[in-house]
């Protein structure tokens, strides 16, 4: 869905050795910003090291957020990756 919009993106694979704590589930480029999306069942939060995570990548410049569905990506791509980066 992600690469229908255009946005540069790979899936991030979990594990120990392989990155720090809280890194996102996907991660990539959108509109020359880095994008940083975690994925969480409905109903679920992210861990704070994920939390961190995204406050980190917002504080940056970046776009990220928690999506509990492609509703709610579509959502947050639109809101946060406007042309004007607001």
């Amino acid at each position: 869905m992600l690469g229908v919009l255009g946005v540069w993106h790979w899936k991030v694979w979990q594990g120990p050795m392989s990155q720090p704590k809280g890194v996102s589930d996907i991660l990539g480029a959108y509109k020359g910003r880095m994008l940083a999306i975690e994925v969480k069942r409905p109903g679920k939060m992210p861990t704070p090291d994920q939390q961190r995570f995204l406050d980190r990548v917002k504080i940056e410049g970046g776009i990220s957020f928690v999506a509990h569905s492609v509703d709610e990506t579509m959502e947050q791509l639109t809101r946060q990756g406007g042309a004007n980066g607001s």
